[in-house]
């Protein structure tokens, strides 16, 4: 079970796990499956079928799972997902298609299929974070996540896109960076309006902050803005 507990910490955005210690987070866990198989010989253990791992503050799906103990490495595919309930009252949900988790290094290797990773944050205001790319590298050691190709990066009135980008959970902020393209003159851009004007903003990188949604850019800063015009006042004379 504990096993399990490690796994599950490594994909969400990392540092929360490590930052937010609880002797009693095992309390109150259950683990499922429709069949599991103990490998002695190759000490490997496969839980099929609807696995699941849930207790109050976390919850891990998946198809399939395979755990080498000697490795200490955990498979899973199909149909991946985990959530985190933070103790702000926030919550993080990622999505993969086959992930990949190295328990002595605490990183995690998430792969997409069909669908691209995604994650969504959703913080204790109410706003929420949406994100995509079509892999991401969890370092739980450092707090650092890696998200590569196609990376997007979602809010109710911004939009970013990056070929690259890492999140630093000690600074709570994005760095997208790489060209969003095969042509490398197509750098990462934001997109979207916010306080009255809308804008498009491409330069080499752009970091964006997670709970202010502030974004700075850096390098070959280029783009427009533009005022969006007020709605027409409400014509409340009535015609004679």
């Amino acid at each position: 079970m504990k096993i399990f507990l490690l796994l599950l910490s490594a994909f969400l955005l990392p540092g929360v796990c490590r930052a937010q210690k609880n002797p009693d987070l095992l309390m109150g866990s259950v683990v499922k499956s429709d069949k599991w198989k103990m490998d002695r010989t190759n000490n490997i253990e496969t839980f099929t079928g609807n696995v699941s791992f849930k207790n109050p503050s976390y919850v891990l799906k998946a198809d399939n799972a395979v755990y080498n103990r000697d490795k200490s490495v955990w498979n899973l595919s199909g149909s991946v997902y985990t959530l985190r309930y933070l103790k702000d009252l926030s919550q993080v949900e990622m999505r993969c298609d086959r992930a990949r988790y190295l328990e002595l290094d605490e990183e995690a290797y998430l792969e997409r299929g069909a669908l691209p990773v995604r994650f969504k944050y959703l913080g204790a205001d109410g706003r929420i974070l949406n994100g995509r790319s079509a892999r991401a590298w969890g370092e739980n050691k450092k707090a650092l996540m890696h998200f590569n190709g196609a990376f997007a990066l979602t809010t109710e009135n911004l939009e970013l896109y990056s070929e690259q980008a890492l999140y630093d959970n000690a600074q709570s902020t994005f760095l997208l960076y790489d060209s969003t393209s095969p042509h490398p003159e197509t750098l990462p851009a934001a997109l979207g309006k916010r306080e009255g004007y809308d804008f498009a903003i491409a330069a080499e990188t752009i970091k964006f902050f997670k709970d202010s949604r502030d974004i700075k850019f850096y390098n070959r800063v280029s783009g427009w803005t533009k005022d969006v015009p007020r709605p027409a006042a409400a014509d409340s004379r009535k015609k004679l």
